[in-house]
């Protein structure tokens, strides 16, 4: 694994979060480790660091159905970040810059294929949760609103629904044949 300093993978985040504005937490995570960009301790130094010098901005969603620290971040360069990775840009050989935008361009894509796939939850009458999932189900709309008992069940369903990009649709029409 390359050996990056905490201000070569903060340079390497800002570029990714100038790239594709709204990224989450976990998705910059896990593209910055698939990479090899740098290993997790320096990854969360960096971006703490970033959040703290206003390099960076998070953004909580509060509808995200994960508990999970960062599960609910999105993240924005800062105009002070944004003055940094303009400073810096002329310094970063092209190879790197290379990489770095097709990692942006995958992230985008990712980015681009979770948002066809949404899920809310909300209490409803008696004590229970409608939870609504919903996947774009490649141009073929799909809503269900499922009923359960507690939060958490209705937590979990979310969080099941956007781990699986909204498979179970495309599944629906061979359990239907199969039943019939």
């Amino acid at each position: 694994m390359a050996d990056f300093s905490i201000a070569e993978a903060k340079i390497r985040i800002l570029y990714l979060v100038s790239r594709v504005p709204g990224v989450s937490y976990h998705l910059l995570r896990d593209r910055c480790l698939d990479q090899l960009y740098t290993d997790f301790f320096t990854f969360s130094r960096a971006y703490d660091e970033l959040i703290a010098g206003n390099l960076m901005d998070k953004t909580m969603d509060d509808n995200a159905p994960s508990s999970a620290i960062g599960g609910t971040e999105t993240l924005t360069i800062s105009a002070g970040g944004k003055a940094l990775l303009d400073d810096a840009m002329p310094a970063i050989n092209a190879t790197v810059i290379a990489s770095l935008e097709s990692s942006a361009k995958e992230l985008a894509e990712e980015m681009r294929l979770a948002s066809l796939v949404t899920s809310s939850k909300a209490p409803a009458p008696g004590g229970l949760w409608t939870v609504t999932l919903f996947s774009d189900n490649n141009g073929m709309p799909f809503r269900a609103e499922i009923t359960v008992k507690t939060e958490d069940e209705a937590s979990e369903l979310c969080r099941a629904w956007k781990s699986s990009y909204g498979n179970i649709p495309g599944l629906l029409p061979d359990l239907i044949r199969n039943k019939t």
